[in-house]
């Protein structure tokens, strides 16, 4: 009897299958099992070929407790070119962070995230409890990033509520950074890019330091979030006032005390005023701003998700803009 023959192409490998013509449900079933052969090779040949980084079997979402630390971790993953390793932040602070508390649903998806990385207690106060439901499951992974005694001493002078504000503070940044890689390689990716974050650090804080000695005006703050770094970045720290006048714990309003603080440098016939945008102060304090004061507004919330102390180097440029005037 006369049989018809199928070519079949396996991953590059031709093979003829014969079969009876009046058997055309025994062909139909050959084709099927060799096209099941063919996309098993297809893959095996990929994962041989290709790294982890290149190609993922599967794509892994990194949740976040707070923007920032997506924006930290995205940057890592760009660096290392970490495909299928994306991130998700489910919290979407809006106003002042110190007085946001998240949703219902917010906190359903903090809990229930398979993946969730956290910063500090101190940068989220209301991640304690989030933390404690998800420990009840083992299924379920989180990343914490919190300080150690090393970051604790770079700016002795901060407290950790202030430190919490990482992306603000060179040296914790990148420290937090080498702690989110490691936390990377636990998950089995392969961190690859060179680190220069140290050096960009020292290099930005000395081009604030320069920049803050050729000021001899005193600085008001309205939030202390840069309270510390400024203080211990300044050479002139001794003969001149920086002062806040919001703290950064939850729900904290100014204090007696940095309101005081705040009419002795008013003192001066000018100030700098330097008003962190998104951070409620009440309206009395900003009255106080007087048309002879030098003011810069700057988001100290928010940064950018691609350049590592776009903040820092947004308010870098703008003293320097002040200090160029005064000479």
């Amino acid at each position: 009897m006369e049989k018809y023959s199928l070519i079949v192409d396996i991953a590059g490998i031709t093979t003829t299958i014969a079969s009876n013509p009046f058997s055309y449900s025994s062909l139909l079933c050959k084709v099927k099992f060799i096209m099941k052969i063919r996309s098993i090779i297809q893959n095996l040949i990929i994962l041989c070929v290709f790294p982890m980084n290149s190609v993922q079997a599967f794509e892994q979402i990194i949740n976040c407790s707070h923007i920032e630390l997506c924006k930290l971790a995205k940057l890592i993953i760009l660096e290392n070119e970490l495909q299928g390793l994306k991130t998700n932040s489910l919290v979407n602070i809006t106003g002042d962070p110190h007085e946001y508390e998240p949703s219902t649903l917010e906190i359903k998806s903090l809990i229930s995230s398979k993946y969730l990385l956290n910063g500090p207690n101190e940068l989220n106060p209301w991640i304690k409890k989030i933390n404690f439901q998800r420990s009840k499951n083992s299924e379920l992974s989180t990343l914490t990033v919190i300080f150690d005694k090393n970051d604790l001493n770079f700016y002795p002078r901060a407290s950790t509520e202030e430190l919490s504000h990482f992306w603000l503070y060179p040296k914790i940044y990148c420290s937090f950074k080498i702690k989110i890689e490691n936390e990377f390689k636990k998950l089995g990716y392969n961190i690859i890019a060179k680190n220069n974050c140290a050096t960009q650090a020292i290099t930005l804080e000395a081009n604030l330091t320069k920049v803050l000695s050729e000021l001899d005006l005193p600085i008001i703050l309205t939030h202390n979030a840069l309270l510390p770094l400024l203080i211990s970045l300044d050479p002139k720290k001794n003969i001149r006032s920086i002062i806040a006048i919001k703290g950064s714990g939850h729900h904290e309003e100014a204090s007696t005390l940095a309101i005081k603080k705040m009419y002795d440098a008013l003192k001066s016939k000018q100030v700098i005023w330097i008003e962190e945008t998104g951070i409620h102060v009440p309206s009395n304090i900003l009255n106080k701003i007087r048309s002879t004061d030098i003011k810069i507004r700057i988001d100290t919330a928010t940064s950018s998700e691609q350049i590592a102390f776009s903040t820092l180097q947004n308010l870098a440029d703008q003293l320097s803009l002040i200090a160029g005037k005064k000479q």
